[in-house]
């Protein structure tokens, strides 16, 4: 049975999940990065195996688990990917996919149809060395992680470059290869600095605001974090993916909970794959503890919340699928009738 994560007045209420190991259609390849949009509606970015790298695609699927299209295969043509690492929308729910291999943004309209690519491989002011996060602010511009050099970029959303920040070092506002990134209502910019165990958090003009997280397995450390994500009550979501949990942090940046994966249920793609093969199902049965492998996350890595609905998406890597949680900011624990 899935329980409720309780803390300081609020619950994560686990909901459901998306998604089976696919290499197209009704699945997900190494899911990576989400991003919500209207209706419901979810963008998949799928890194696939580095040794069948045939599912590298983008997923549009419903949070309801209807399954619409997908774009992008493998190449280094436009529209192809070598090694996807993020997924972000713009106002206007244009699709922007970043490349870290080949250092280059792809951006497809709400159907999937390929708009343009920019980006050029390089160590200068608006050159891309490992792109990887990517997030939006209030006024359409996006950010770019480049994780190889240990800096965040600025950009027009046609790819025109405004600023940037950070450099490779181990001190308060220095990253080292970092990975996920988010903007918070207020505008201010997280970064999960992934080589030191950390988050950072900055001005929108990358001025330096707060450290949290440390390296360790105790409370409020993580170990090479991926992922970052603000609700509109400033609660912080960071994917500790070495330690497969994603860790909850308040406003003032103090650890409130964790979460490790509640997905006692098959979603209703992974059933098919179940009444479709017999011998799938005999091992299931051999396994004693099976509940508790299937919920837990394996290597989780991207996350995202939709403050539209005040869900929580986890993507839960190595199992091919989404976690979700709906967030309960007035919840009151049950009273016993004694």
């Amino acid at each position: 049975m899935a329980q409720n994560t309780v803390a300081a007045g609020r619950a994560w209420i686990y909901s459901h999940n998306i998604g089976r190991n696919a290499q197209a259609g009704m699945g997900f390849s190494y899911p990576v990065g989400v991003a919500p949009a209207k209706n419901g509606v979810l963008f998949v970015a799928n890194r696939a195996q580095e040794n069948n790298p045939g599912g590298m695609r983008v997923s549009k699927v419903t949070v309801d688990h209807q399954f619409i299209t997908e774009f992008g295969r493998p190449g280094e043509e436009g529209g192809q990917f070598t090694w996807p690492a993020a997924v972000a929308l713009d106002r206007n729910e244009n699709v922007y996919a970043a490349d870290e291999w080949l250092n280059r943004i792809t951006v497809f309209d709400n159907g999937g149809n390929l708009l343009r690519t920019w980006g050029e491989s390089g160590e200068g002011e608006g050159q891309l060395s490992g792109a990887c996060g990517l997030a939006f602010d209030a006024e359409d511009n996006l950010y770019v992680v480049n994780s190889h050099n240990s800096r965040i970029q600025k950009f027009t959303k046609d790819g025109r470059y405004l600023n940037g920040f950070g450099r490779k070092r181990k001190g308060e506002g220095d990253l080292d290869m970092p990975w996920g990134i988010t903007v918070a209502g207020s505008g201010d910019v997280f970064v999960v600095d992934w080589n030191n165990h950390r988050v950072q958090k900055f001005s929108s003009g990358g001025t330096w605001l707060l450290t949290f997280g440390h390296g360790g397995t105790g409370t409020g450390s993580l170990s090479h974090p991926t992922g970052v994500a603000v609700d509109k009550e400033g609660d912080v979501y960071v994917v500790d993916s070495f330690n497969e949990r994603v860790v909850i942090f308040d406003p003032k940046a103090r650890p409130l909970a964790y979460l490790t994966g509640d997905a006692v249920d098959l979603s209703p793609w992974g059933q098919l794959s179940i009444d479709a093969n017999p011998d799938m199902a005999k091992a299931r049965r051999r396994v004693h503890d099976l509940e508790q492998q299937q919920r837990a996350f394996r290597v989780p890595t991207g996350v995202a919340f939709d403050r539209a609905t005040n869900r929580l998406i986890v993507c839960d890597t190595q199992r091919g699928r989404l976690q979700i949680y709906e967030k309960d900011n007035h919840y009151l624990d049950p009273q016993a009738n004694l």
